[in-house]
């Protein structure tokens, strides 16, 4: 995959990356450089949902917007499938 910079220094992510990573509009990257490279990762958003005794509790320290329920449900859903083995 190949992308240019604008004129203003911008590139945009080929829509395959940005679907492979699940990457979305307003999503934070860490930029770090390596010698004559530089990489790109993914900041993962911080839940509002911590879990507490077992259960899932609400913290309004987080604020809504900077985080996705579905996203996280899924990686919720991912895990445990790993954890029991695909059953």
């Amino acid at each position: 995959m190949t992308t240019t910079l604008d004129k203003m220094g911008r590139l945009l992510l080929p829509k395959a990356a940005r679907e492979h990573l699940r990457l979305k509009p307003g999503d934070e990257l860490e930029v770090s450089l390596e010698a004559d490279t530089i990489r790109l990762r993914p900041i993962p958003p911080v839940s509002p949902l911590a879990k507490k005794a077992g259960l899932l509790i609400f913290s309004s320290a987080v604020p809504l917007s900077a985080w996705d329920l579905g996203t996280f449900l899924d990686d919720r859903r991912n895990l445990r499938s790993r954890e029991t083995g695909g059953l």
